[in-house]
């Protein structure tokens, strides 16, 4: 069995992403439930979250979350006013903790902004009604997000997930109530920005992720990441903020408890 830390949350990854990988996703969630791990398959899709509700029933560390991504404007796609009306289907009956991911991704080619923004509204507008937080995707969209965040309060804490962004955006979700996710990236040593924005965050806002199958941490870079990786990011988040592996780990487990709970 392999030796790993009790208790760690990964607030995000996508089980299925990883399956497609060649991952056996049965054995990786065996062993995340041995080590006590907890965390959330993530929503990519109008379509995704019956089908993940009823693979990963028999895990119930397993959360869930459904959402459709800024990709779900790219040409071609089903329109959208269809893909809002599968995913409200979807979250009926099948306890989804939070909506998400949503956002916007000026880096790929998914869409206007105009047409991005529009359906993180619409979702933004869903998880108001259903009183659930959301999981941003932020991508080369700082400016963007702030202003929003400027315009309009959220009931429930949100989380921005991968956080790559601005100081200033870190500080302003802070103060509306987010929660920053850092994943592999905080590891690799061109993101000393990163590194040091990560020092002076409040540990009580802070949660951690592998994104997997995405964005493996050093030293698993090069490799398919799972949630099993969690170890590589703690010990270096750890390292940063000169405290003790331990503490790090019951803070981020209190932290995704109070997002969960709201």
């Amino acid at each position: 069995m392999q030796t790993l830390p009790l208790h760690m949350i990964d607030s995000h990854f996508h089980l299925l992403s990883i399956k497609r990988k060649g991952i056996e996703v049965d054995s990786l969630l065996n062993t995340m439930q041995e080590h006590s791990m907890e965390g959330i398959d993530i929503g990519l899709e109008a379509d995704d979250l019956t089908a993940r509700a009823k693979r990963f029933a028999g895990y119930p560390f397993v959360h869930l979350s459904g959402g459709i991504g800024p990709w779900g404007v790219k040409e071609g796609e089903i329109p959208v006013e269809t893909q809002l009306e599968t995913l409200q289907k979807q979250l009926e009956g099948n306890n989804a903790v939070a909506i998400g991911e949503i956002g916007l991704d000026n880096h790929w080619d998914y869409g206007t902004k105009t047409a991005q923004e529009g359906l993180l509204l619409s979702q933004i507008d869903i998880a108001e009604q259903r009183n659930l937080p959301v999981i941003f995707h932020n991508r080369e969209a700082d400016e963007q997000f702030i202003t929003l965040l400027r315009s309009r309060g959220f009931s429930r804490q949100g989380v921005f997930h991968c956080f790559q962004g601005s100081e200033e955006l870190a500080k302003l979700a802070i103060h509306k109530g987010f929660f920053l996710s850092f994943a592999g990236p905080l590891t690799y040593k061109a993101n000393r920005a990163m590194q040091e924005l990560f020092i002076q965050m409040p540990l009580e806002r802070i949660l951690l992720e592998t994104d997997s199958p995405y964005l493996s941490p050093n030293p698993m870079r090069g490799r398919v990441n799972t949630p099993l990786h969690m170890e590589h990011i703690y010990r270096f988040a750890a390292e940063l903020r000169g405290i003790e592996l331990a503490d790090l780990i019951q803070q981020v487990k209190t932290n995704f408890h109070s997002f969960l709970r709201g």
